[in-house]
């Protein structure tokens, strides 16, 4: 099953089940239109490490980039908009906690370590629908055997 099945289940569970798009930044302004929100952006993946482990397999280390927006209105200033900052970076977060829970039969499907990084910062005025929240760049480890 392509990763972006497995993100989209994820997204499906979180608290006020947001829509879910993936596509190119073209694809996803247009698809913007037609879209539920809050919604989950997510772009096509970036790069695939692959990391030997001791025991024999193989972990597939996904690079994602995942915005977290809301629908706001035309013309507000940014300081209008830092409460749907703060809810994007919450919903964000609890991808995250998600993520890491994810399981895949008996097994947890991600793996993601104390202290792993990944990044959040804010966005505005983004798309022809205009939506604001956090963009997420957050590397994902799983097991391919």
């Amino acid at each position: 099953m392509p990763i972006r099945n497995y993100i989209e289940a994820i997204v499906q569970s979180l608290d006020g089940t947001p829509g879910f798009i993936y596509g190119t930044a073209n694809e996803l302004n247009t698809l913007a239109d037609s879209a539920t929100f809050p919604c989950v952006f997510m772009y096509p993946l970036e790069g695939i490490e692959l990391l030997p482990q001791v025991n024999g397999k193989v972990d597939n280390i996904f690079n994602l980039t995942i915005e977290f927006l809301f629908q706001t209105d035309f013309g507000e200033y940014t300081a209008d908009n830092e409460s749907y900052v703060a809810e994007a970076l919450a919903m964000a977060s609890q991808f995250i906690q998600k993520a890491a829970a994810y399981r895949q039969g008996n097994k947890r499907y991600f793996k993601i370590k104390p202290g792993d990084k990944a990044r959040c910062r804010p966005v505005y005025n983004k798309f022809n629908v205009n939506t604001t929240g956090v963009v997420l760049n957050i590397a994902l480890a799983a097991t391919n055997s």
